[in-house]
């Protein structure tokens, strides 16, 4: 805790000073080898605190807890405590001054205040529907990319009005993602606005862990901002909207980007890029590098663009740059912030690093580091990272092992990780990165877009069609009651209510005959007249029930043409309804039922996407939901089967992760479980299907368990 005392406010030459903790722990401040402080790159919070309490204190959460106590007369007595541990962090009495928690991350504080024996103040920390700031760094692409969305997750779960301030290259890609954040750079900040203030950073030398509450390299870069905010640390990728999101080029390419800020970060093998390239035109890719220079130079260090690569490099906005991610078939890069966008945007993403341990970086199950040479040095607290040093090499530097991390990384172990992507070098940019159709590339894909209505020409071929459609097409279609007399609402909003769900039949008998098109059309009609029924009752159930039907059912459609960005937007949107409906009438259970659909639906699309970590979490949401609705119904042989099939689902989301032991936990529970079904329900020919194809998938398992060597 600090405390500054002030002087008597009958000298006239007062001056406020507020106390910080040691320069080197500051929010921003960099040093250099020698010790020398840099300027803060974080803008400080105002000088007086924000909110007014009684007798002239003045408190606020800019920059930790921070009261103001004026020279009133009588001695004052300041507490804090932690609500969430109950425990007392600082008691103190001083006639007047400046107090400032020593911890500037989120904790939930409590602030008292007392005059002489008299309470004047008690206030728990509540932002709200009130003004928070958070700040990130100015010259960082990759984290602040990999913060944000821990922001998001601190809005949603303190309801305030939040503020993100960020380098201005960044704004665009999020403002429209996230039309209810307001996003400033840092000369727009203006701090007496804000009831809270959080720096999310990079604080290498904090070893009193003010501003963080555990070291970055031990939690990973992306996820230490969740840990300052006091949000859940499970990784989620950002959205980020692009107001053009057309395909480049219609052939299939791959991205690359092969320069990164300091040598390190490199991938130092000198016949690595070109072998990769050549490789990759080999199966059937354009390779385009996206890198911001064609060439750099560090002593004798030199890295230019493939000799075989097509330049896109320059200065060219970042939006730009998502573009060409979004539709490439997957992006080769470095520890570097284009690898974060294309995380971002939904690309498969091979990333090469050596500095880094993979933990330092989202998941990815084309992550290549060579755990044979000297590696992580970047996550090992005993180095401390130089900016200033280009050549970076804390352990080797100098010697014949300089940057061994990476220059013993060969082509074949990425090229063996490359054909590992689902669809490789057969036509991988249309099965799971769709080409777009004209009409698609014409706007971004988002559930409110024309894009959404007018889907590809025809349906997929061949016997690859997803089970998502079917399923769909065999549920309900909403809280609808026909004659116009849908209780609760008007005879004239009962009537729409019943020309939506006339919309969304006739948009299944065409999907059943595969005329998607005119599915698309007819789904598209139900949604606008939903939407208007949303706008006029915003808060009715039934209406955002039905927009969420109609939602999904459009992302089956566009799952079917293989539009997976599509896809995704529709079945985010729709969960994104049920989540609001599930939280608002928590006894509902077919909001739940709803809500753990939802989940599985996603997970469908990300699979496909490659983005095996999400539809890992959302299987595991719906395996929850579907355990708590079971349990809720024993008797019910439906919810049974369905919660066997979700465990199975659950076991095969495993997979792809690498994770054999946790698919054959999974698989073994359901089938136990389908054991079960099996014993009540006399051999149904459903649970006798399922039976089989879980003993099969559990010697697939089992097999493959016995190939992986046995760690030394």
């Amino acid at each position: 805790m600090n405390v500054a005392n002030f002087p008597r406010t009958s000298d006239p030459t007062m001056v406020p000073t507020i106390a910080m903790p040691s320069a080197g722990a500051r929010p921003g401040v960099r040093t250099d080898a020698a010790g020398r402080l840099d300027r803060p790159r974080l803008p400080p919070p105002s000088m007086v605190p924000t909110q007014e309490g009684p007798q002239g204190l003045r408190f606020d959460f800019n920059d930790g807890c921070r009261v103001m106590l004026p020279d009133n007369g009588p001695a004052w007595r300041v507490r804090l405590s932690d609500l969430e541990t109950a425990n007392v962090l600082f008691d103190i009495d001083l006639r007047s001054g400046h107090v400032n928690s020593s911890k500037r991350y989120f904790i939930p504080f409590r602030l008292e205040v007392w005059s002489e024996d008299e309470l004047l103040l008690r206030h728990d920390y509540d932002a709200s529907g009130r003004d928070v700031l958070i700040q990130f760094p100015v010259g960082t692409i990759g984290d602040v990319i990999g913060w944000m969305s821990y922001a998001v997750k601190f809005k949603a779960l303190h309801q305030c009005r939040l503020t993100c301030a960020m380098g201005e290259a960044l704004i665009p890609l999020f403002r429209s993602a996230y039309p209810d954040i307001t996003f400033v750079t840092h000369e727009m900040i203006q701090a007496e606005r804000y009831y809270a203030t959080y720096s999310v950073g990079l604080f290498f030398d904090d070893a009193d862990l003010v501003y963080h509450p555990c070291d970055f390299r031990k939690v990973g870069l992306h996820r230490v901002a969740a840990h300052i905010l006091g949000v859940d640390p499970t990784e989620r990728p950002p959205r980020v909207a692009l107001s053009e999101d057309s395909r480049p080029i219609a052939e299939p390419y791959v991205c690359i980007a092969v320069q990164a800020t300091t040598q390190c970060k490199h991938w130092n093998n000198p016949d690595g890029w070109d072998s990769i390239v050549a490789f990759l035109r080999t199966a059937g890719y354009r390779v385009i590098c996206i890198d911001q220079k064609a060439e750099s130079s560090r002593g004798a260090y030199r890295t230019r663009i493939p000799e075989e690569a097509e330049d896109q490099t320059g200065d060219r906005p970042l939006t730009e740059r998502a573009r060409w991610l979004r539709h490439a078939a997957c992006f080769i890069g470095l520890s570097s912030g284009l690898s974060w966008l294309a995380w971002a945007v939904g690309t498969p993403v091979v990333l090469i690093s050596g500095f880094t341990d993979p933990s330092n970086e989202f998941a990815t199950p084309y992550r290549i580091i060579n755990r044979h040479a000297c590696n992580s040095c970047w996550n090992d607290a005993r180095h401390r990272f130089d900016h200033e040093d280009a050549l970076w090499c804390p352990r080797w530097k100098g010697t014949p092992r300089q940057f061994e991390c990476t220059r013993l990384i060969k082509a074949e172990h990425v090229e063996a990780i490359l054909r590992s992507i689902p669809g490789f070098g057969q036509g991988l940019s249309q099965q799971t990165r769709p080409q777009a159709s004209a009409a698609q590339q014409a706007a971004p894909a988002r559930p409110d877009d024309p894009a959404f209505a007018a889907g590809s020409q025809a349906a997929s071929a061949g016997g690859d069609e997803p089970i998502a459609l079917a399923a769909l097409l065999a549920r309900p279609r909403g809280d609808v009651v026909r004659g116009g007399l849908a209780i609760g609402v008007t005879v004239a909003a009962g009537r729409l209510l019943d020309q939506a769900a006339a919309q969304i039949a006739e948009g299944d008998r065409s999907a059943t005959a595969g005329d998607l098109i005119s599915a698309m059309q007819n789904y598209r009609q139900s949604i606008d007249i939903v939407r208007h029924l949303t706008q006029a009752e915003p808060d009715n159930g039934g209406f955002q029930r039905n927009l969420s039907v109609a939602l999904n059912r459009i992302g089956a459609v566009l799952f079917v043409q293989r539009n997976l960005p599509g896809a995704y937007a529709a079945y985010s949107a729709g969960l994104a309804i049920i989540q609001k409906l599930t939280a608002a009438h928590r006894g509902h259970l077919g909001f739940q039922r709803d809500l753990a659909w939802c989940h599985a639906l996603l997970a469908d699309v990300l699979a496909a996407q490659g983005r095996h970590a999400e539809a890992f979490e959302h299987r595991r949401s719906n395996a929850a939901l579907v355990t708590q609705l079971a349990n809720t119904a024993p008797d019910d042989s439906s919810l049974q089967q369905s919660l066997a099939t979700s465990y199975q689902s659950l076991g095969d989301a495993f997979v792809p992760l690498g994770n054999i032991d946790g698919a054959l936990t999974v698989y073994r529970v359901s089938l136990g479980l389908t054991k079960r079904g099996l014993d009540s329900n006399g051999q149904d020919p459903a649970w006798n299907q399922l039976y089989n194809t879980l003993l099969q998938k559990i010697r697939t398992a089992l097999l493959a368990q016995r190939k992986t060597p046995t760690p030394s």
